[in-house]
């Protein structure tokens, strides 16, 4: 785990707390913010859904029925946004006999705390596919390395947590040589360049990034190699596998999923793409495990619904019904993360699952547009930073990506 542990002997790291809560260890969350902020987000893991909440103004009210809401046997943890009110409390708490720590960092610290998956595939197939998840902020990555050479390409990894993929690598003995982004990401900063860039003293400045032809970049990086894909490309993992790219807009005009399969044939011959009995599906913002991308962060919302109704019908449907779907996002309010359990489920389930998937164009366009939520904070400045593909180095983003994911539309019309 990324992190390190504090010298503070009333402060506690947020990766030794998801440790804590790994291991199932009986620890007790409060969170002192105000309602207005536990609302918009919070700390959400495992068996930890909805944290304790008591602001921390009331604390200092010493009111002997509240105090009784907070077990005395067991480790309290508290948290704020950025560890100073949290810290306040925990002072507090324990000049009144209770064991308490408070999250170094608060929820800015948390968002920077990272779980790993492994994705079930077929024993025989040449590859493997692990999903690095971004806790608080529900961004999800992939490395999708080959069992043949361990070379291995990075989807959609996000900048603050771009160590996580590093960690992945080198806990498998994995070589990175090319990372992709499937769009142009509005709720996060894009770690590809600051990953590609890391990479780039291991592959003698080889390492390859790759970005959809069809969005808008304005790259000002000199530093790595920049190459921009088209539908139906392939990028080679290695001389047995490759990622199959396909356009899939609605989220983004330029969203580009990529489609990775095998089939284990009698007759000894490999297979196509098209003919394989185990795919994978990297979609990115365009379809998630119980919803679809928002189509509005780029003021077009009803040309964008329909287009994103179009791909789901004219290209995603038409894979095989086995076909797993792998997603950017989780949505932490319709589903809980679990320690190494993976997120995912296959385009037959989720044709079942998500009911509007089955609506006409205009019923899904109508809908889609009525039940938007809040646009992600600060989504335009994301925007204008992701266009430039820098590493951004020395750039702090605790308060820049503030907030759960807001990239799915709601479940239920409004």
């Amino acid at each position: 785990m990324n992190g390190e542990r504090t010298g503070n002997s009333q402060e506690i790291a947020p990766n030794e707390l998801k440790k804590k809560i790994d291991n199932h260890e009986d620890v007790f969350i409060l969170d002192v913010r105000t309602p207005q902020e536990y609302e918009s987000w919070k700390l959400s893991y495992d068996n930890h859904q909805n944290p304790k909440l008591i602001p921390v103004d009331r604390l200092f009210l010493n009111d002997s029925n509240l105090l009784k809401e907070i077990p005395k046997d067991k480790e309290i943890v508290t948290v704020c946004s950025h560890g100073n009110r949290s810290m306040i409390a925990a002072r507090l708490l324990n000049q009144l006999g209770y064991n308490v720590k408070s999250v170094k960092g608060g929820m800015a610290g948390w968002n920077k705390v990272y779980d790993v998956a492994e994705i079930g595939v077929p024993k025989e197939a040449p590859f493997r596919i692990c999903q690095v998840r971004r806790i608080s902020k529900g961004c999800m990555g992939y490395v999708v390395s080959s069992k043949e050479d361990d070379t291995a390409v990075v989807i959609d990894p996000s900048r603050e947590i771009y160590e996580a993929f590093l960690n992945v690598a080198k806990e498998n003995g994995l070589k990175i040589i090319k990372v992709i982004d499937t769009h142009q990401h509005a709720d996060h900063v894009s770690g590809v360049a600051k990953l590609a860039k890391s990479l780039s003293s291991e592959t003698n400045g080889k390492t390859l990034a790759y970005f959809s032809s069809l969005e808008e970049y304005n790259s000002q990086n000199t530093e790595i190699n920049i190459n921009y894909i088209k539908d139906g490309e392939q990028i080679e993992i290695s001389k047995e596998i490759s990622l199959r790219v396909i356009h899939t807009p609605g989220h983004t005009n330029g969203s580009m999923s990529f489609l990775i399969s095998y089939s284990d044939d009698t007759d000894g011959k490999k297979s196509t793409q098209a003919n394989a009995q185990y795919s994978y599906l990297f979609t990115g913002d365009t379809l998630f495990v119980d919803s679809v991308g928002r189509p509005d962060l780029r003021e077009e919302a009803k040309k964008y619904a329909g287009l994103l109704y179009e791909t789901y019908h004219q290209k995603i449907v038409q894979l095989p019904e086995n076909t797993v779907i792998l997603p950017a996002h989780f949505n932490g309010s319709s589903i809980t993360l679990k320690h190494a359990v993976p997120i995912a489920d296959t385009i037959g389930s989720l044709n079942k699952k998500i009911k509007f998937l089955s609506m006409t164009h205009d019923e899904f366009v109508h809908f889609i547009t009525d039940t938007l939520p809040s646009r992600p904070m600060n989504y335009k400045t994301i925007i204008d930073i992701n266009k430039k593909i820098l590493p951004f180095d020395d750039m702090q983003m605790p308060d820049l990506e503030a907030g759960p994911n807001s990239c799915a539309v709601s479940l239920e019309p409004r």
